[in-house]
């Protein structure tokens, strides 16, 4: 019992890590899904109007209707949420980009040596900022990485303190008001930022859009097989369309992962190209 619960936690990790390399493939095997569900209607289709000898088996509307409605909903409901998410997250890639510009601008002021330490320090954050999504492998990692940035902002919140101290006496107001506020918010925005890269929506609900859309995708081809249509661009058309909005929403969840990583980080790529020693 004792051994079981401590592997726990390593067999909680583990999850984390199949899933974070799964994300790329999810939308394929949504995609996939979605086909068989839809060729196994067509032939519980095929095989009721046989079984009835050609006579019309009704097919209950409102049902239909309200399936196909629940699945519009439930998916507008996570594309907002998803986008909601992205939007916060890009903000915060913004957010510490600015924040590690401002206090690397504001240590000019200090004493030269503390200067260099710090200016060193502020690079060393950046780079860590952008390798920490650059490669993604599993949440370990990142939960990892996020630990080591949240050390190092607080390292350089305390060596930014020390620094102000020992400062020319002509700057320490001047450093009071710009360097020390700076570097709280830049404790502040990246503790922020890593809680938001946490966030996102519930297994449940991913479980609740894929059979939503297996069971439309089951109703469509039932009803092309008793109304006896062979056209099926209409059936075509939805599967891409569910199969692209399935990418797109996970494309918001996880843009570093399946969006470019240049132009999500831009903001910090650009910033890293211009840091310069002052």
């Amino acid at each position: 019992m004792i051994n079981l619960i401590q592997s726990l936690p390593k067999n909680m990790i583990a999850t984390a890590d199949i899933n974070i390399q799964l994300v790329k493939f999810f939308p394929v095997i949504f995609a996939i899904s979605i086909t068989l569900f839809l060729g196994s209607g067509w032939f519980l289709g095929r095989y009721r109007k046989k079984k009835f000898g050609g006579a019309r088996v009704g097919i209950e509307d409102a049902l239909f209707t309200a399936i196909f409605g629940l699945s519009a909903l439930v998916l507008g409901l996570t594309f907002s949420n998803a986008s909601n998410h992205y939007e916060t997250r890009i903000e915060g890639v913004r957010a510490q980009a600015n924040a590690i510009k401002e206090v690397y601008e504001s240590s000019q002021y200090l004493q030269p040596s503390d200067q260099a330490a710090v200016q060193e320090s502020l690079s060393r954050l950046l780079n860590l900022r952008i390798q920490t999504y650059s490669d993604l492998k599993s949440m370990n990692d990142i939960a990892i990485a996020t630990d080591r940035l949240a050390k190092l902002v607080r390292q350089i919140n305390v060596d930014v303190a020390k620094a102000v101290v020992v400062a020319p006496s002509e700057n320490k107001a001047l450093l009071f008001e710009t360097i020390t506020l700076q570097t709280r918010n830049l404790v502040s925005t990246f503790h922020l930022a890593d809680i938001k890269t946490k966030s996102h929506p519930p297994v449940l609900m991913m479980r609740f859009i894929y059979a939503l859309l297996c069971i439309a995708s089951l109703l469509i081809g039932y009803t092309v097989a008793m109304s006896g249509e062979t056209d099926w661009f209409l059936a075509i058309v939805y599967l891409l369309l569910m199969g692209f909005g399935i990418y797109v929403i996970l494309s918001l969840e996880y843009p570093n992962l399946l969006m470019p990583f240049n132009e999500f980080n831009e903001d910090l790529l650009r910033l890293k190209n211009s840091l310069r020693p002052t």
